[in-house]
């Protein structure tokens, strides 16, 4: 930033009043920063990521690019990859008239339970700080500020508000802060966000350690720090500790006339004020927006080609080959007759996972449509059934309405359902606004018309026309946050004014979705009624939060009832005589989301009985698991079961990477970023997630992931950093640099990598240390990955992977120095192509003849 814009920063600021300082502290709105206008102070818009950006509507808005997550790019182990998304998250952000990007999301998965394991890159916190730099980068490269998200240690959704984590000092730093550490260095992002949960009895927007302490002193950042949304939970204490803005707005916790009393009373309360005030401004600079009154254009989609393009070739190399047995994969189509295609993701558009990483996606594909066009475009006789093989919804899916089974009113009406604001508990008489849903789930907590007030009394209605593909039995659901009642054809057919209970639809806010099962038929039009009231029922669970903003929300879900056992039996008939069986099985932003954890680790509703059962009928399966956290495979070592892809959430793009890697138009080149265990109970944190009673204890200390399956030689299903290829290599002789570390210095291991196929294709090369004896008190894993090169190579190709690790990656923390530490010693540095101990070698020793801390 140039002199000019620091100086005219700091005349503006001398020129506010205390009340205006303090309006900056907190939001305008639910996406804006509060305006000066009388002193040239714009507001700025954030958007959500980190899979894309959305805009200011949290559903139905316009359309955005959808990105592959972030465990995806987590596999990639790629930062330029990561840095080229960012360039184009940047575009997109811009599409919705935004300047803040609300991410990357960087934190470690400590239990593959967690519900937000997809949003994040990896287990491991150099892993996690390397691509989250890369994306921030890439992101604000363009002007668009990054906020790396969340600070620190969310790594669970249950009781995510209020839950007292209890970690050692030495496991916060070396593990839960680490990630943001390196990000600080590399990717030095304009704006951080806070966690909800509490760490040892405080809340993270108020940390002394982790805000004052380490972000704020140790790491000198001047970098705006905002609140998760309503994740802001006192005025003075979370200013002092370094929050800037509370968001969302308008203030709740940061009221003008109290803080300008408390303001009065403390110098330092002053100064933190003119501080925080500095760094919005200072921001507002950054983006671009500095004087910039400029009203704010309206939202659009980009729909990009280059973004498509970029998108799918990110699904593709971090998609994960597990399984290649007699090299089934890629398929060849010329010498096939019939390739079965089949299970409950083969004809679903399974994107992302759910909560806010979620948005309005410009276009979606799936897996059949996508393979079967590829394959005929080679062989065109080839027969390619579907089967459904089993259904997976955990709610009655919303209603179709890009299929054409929904309508706002009679015949030419259009698409979709509409929805109509009122003054009132009863929806009558004229509607204050209205407009037309392209879904059935209707969040409405940011869409509240302003002349209404969310404390007056309000409500709406949301209708139109349903019909149905064949006749038969329908599952007809209604869920929502506050007093609401649905009408069939007249007729009352759910009753969900007094509601006692809360589930997880809706961000947890969500009534227990409701369920009616009723006969209806194919090309009748049953009209539907929603009535949703801004009363919450006496007897439910209050939100506080979602009361304060007048938050309403619906979902309306219509489907056939279904019998697992018998799409299963007659899946299993279909498959017999096909050359080769593709299933696609999984989860999906119903069973991976924002605000609720996993309970376990199985593929839910009857998949591994899907597979057991088409392994016994065909000896040429191949099975594509599309999840963002480890799934249990007790069908991994059937014989019968050939080949294994880990697919991920793969975004707009993930049924053409699904089919490129089927039929080697991609050559799959991710590496697992997390342990797959053989099941959940392996996982160290096993006995201590989510915790008890709101509070949870990080008792397996610095034995996260690899670290502890290492350390304590327990066998895994597939480990950390694996991942096969269609091609294959050879790892030559690694060598150091340097057979001795001083402080400020850098080491460097050097190995050359070779294609030794006929196939293009990439490998990750990855450097593990091995540390010696050490004098702390807290036990250490066997090793650690200290970094880590992708490697593209053509056909017979040989380059060579250089990968340098700095002074400061051998270091440890101290809790009786409080300090960093590189303990003398003899390191052991070990090269391959994944954690597996045996397959790793030896590149040479490290000595540091004597020790050296800093702070």
């Amino acid at each position: 930033m140039d002199a000019t814009t620091l100086k005219e920063i700091e005349e503006t600021l001398a020129q506010l009043t205390l009340e205006e300082k303090i309006s900056l502290l907190a939001g305008k709105d639910f996406w804006r920063t509060v305006p000066l206008p009388e002193k040239q102070i714009p507001s700025i818009k954030v958007s959500d990521g980190p899979s894309g950006a959305r805009g200011d509507t949290f559903s139905g808005g316009q359309k955005a690019a959808f990105f592959p997550s972030g465990i995806l790019m987590g596999a990639t182990f790629n930062p330029e990859l990561a840095y080229e998304t960012g360039e184009l998250l940047s575009e997109e952000v811009r599409a919705k008239s935004a300047s803040v990007l609300l991410a990357p999301t960087a934190c470690c998965h400590r239990s593959p339970l967690g519900g937000r394991n997809f949003e994040s890159y990896s287990e491991d916190p150099l892993l996690s700080g390397k691509m989250a730099s890369g994306y921030i980068r890439g992101v604000q490269s363009r002007g668009i500020a990054a906020t790396m998200k969340h600070f620190v240690a969310n790594e669970q959704e249950t009781w995510r508000l209020y839950v007292d984590e209890t970690i050692d000092e030495t496991t916060l730093r070396e593990i839960y802060l680490k990630p943001f550490e390196i990000a600080m260095r590399e990717g030095q992002p304009w704006a951080i966000m806070t966690a909800y949960n509490i760490i040892n009895g405080v809340h993270c927007d108020s940390h002394p350690l982790a805000l004052k302490q380490v972000l704020r002193g140790e790491w000198n950042y001047e970098g705006l720090v905002m609140s998760d949304w309503f994740g802001c939970n006192s005025m003075v204490e979370s200013l002092l500790a370094g929050l800037d803005l509370e968001m969302p707005g308008p203030a709740r916790k940061r009221p003008i006339k109290e803080f300008v009393e408390a303001a009065e009373k403390d110098e330092s309360v002053r100064k933190a004020i003119d501080d925080s005030a500095r760094r919005i401004l200072t921001l507002i600079a950054k983006v671009g927006k500095w004087k910039d009154m400029t009203p704010e254009a309206p939202e659009y989609s980009r729909n990009d080609p280059e973004t498509g393009k970029l998108i799918r070739r990110a699904g593709g190399e971090g998609t994960v080959l597990l399984k290649n047995e007699g090299k089934t994969l890629p398929l060849q189509p010329g010498s096939l007759k019939k390739v079965a295609f089949i299970g409950p993701n083969a004809k679903a558009t399974v994107a992302g996972g759910g909560g806010s990483a979620n948005l309005e996606p410009n276009y979606l594909t799936q897996p059949y449509e996508t393979f079967v066009t590829a394959i005929k475009e080679i062989n065109g006789d080839i027969e390619v059934p579907w089967v459904q093989g089993c259904i997976i919804d955990r709610w009655v899916p919303n209603i179709d309405v890009e299929g054409g089974f929904c309508r706002v009113g009679g015949p030419d009406s259009e698409a979709g359902l509409f929805l109509e604001w009122f003054r009132g508990y009863e929806a009558t008489g004229e509607p204050v606004a209205t407009t037309v849903f392209k879904t059935s789930n209707a969040f409405l907590w940011d869409s509240r018309p302003t002349s209404i007030s969310p404390s007056e009394e309000f409500s709406v209605r949301f209708s139109g026309q349903i019909s149905v593909p064949e006749d038969g039995k329908y599952n007809i659901s209604l869920s929502t946050i506050t007093a609401s009642k649905l009408y069939l054809n007249g007729e009352l057919l759910i009753d969900n004014w007094d509601f006692k209970e809360r589930g997880n639809l809706m961000m947890n806010v969500g009534s227990e979705e409701v369920v009616k099962t009723i006969e209806l038929k194919k090309g009748e039009w049953y009209p539907i009624l929603v009535h949703n009231s801004s009363i919450w029922p006496k007897d439910s669970p209050r939100d506080p939060p979602m009361e304060e903003i007048g938050a309403l929300g619906i979902r309306l879900g219509v489907a056939p009832v279904y019998d697992n056992a018998v799409l299963i039996a007659e899946a299993a008939d279909a498959v017999k005589d096909a050359d080769a069986v593709v299933i696609v099985v999984g989860l999906n932003n119903e069973w991976e989301s924002e605000s609720y954890d996993r309970s376990d680790t199985k593929l839910p509703n009857n998949q591994d009985d899907l597979i057991e059962e088409i392994a016994k009928v065909n000896q040429n399966v191949i099975v594509v698991n599309q999840s963002g956290a480890p799934v249990d495979m007790p069908w991994a070592e059937n014989s019968n079961v050939k080949a294994i892809v880990q697919a991920w959430y793969a975004g707009q793009e993930a049924g053409h990477v699904i089919a490129d890697v089927l039929l080697g138009k991609q050559n799959p080149s991710g590496k697992l970023p997390l342990t797959f265990p053989i099941k959940v109970q392996d996982n160290p944190s096993y006995l201590y997630f989510p915790g008890r009673d709101q509070k949870v204890e990080y008792t397996e200390k610095l034995m996260v992931g690899y670290r502890y399956y290492d350390t304590e030689n327990v066998q895994t299903r597939f480990p950390f950093g694996y991942g096969l290829s269609y091609s294959t290599f050879s790892i030559g002789e690694p060598s150091l640099s340097t057979a001795e570390l001083t402080e400020g210095q850098t080491f460097t291991a050097n190995v050359d990598v070779s294609n030794t196929s006929n196939v293009a294709g990439a490998e990750v090369v990855q450097l593990y240390v091995k540390r010696p004896a050490s004098t702390s008190s807290i036990k250490r894993p066997v090793k650690e990955l200290k970094g880590f090169k992708k490697v593209h190579l053509g056909t017979g190709e040989t380059a060579t992977a250089n990968i340098t690790v700095d002074d400061k990656s051998l270091g440890i923390w101290s809790t009786e120095a409080g300090k960093w530490v590189v303990e003398a010693g003899d390191y052991e540095v070990l090269i391959g192509t994944s954690s597996v101990q045996d397959e790793l070698k030896p590149a040479g020793k490290i000595t540091v003849k004597a020790a050296w801390s800093w702070i």
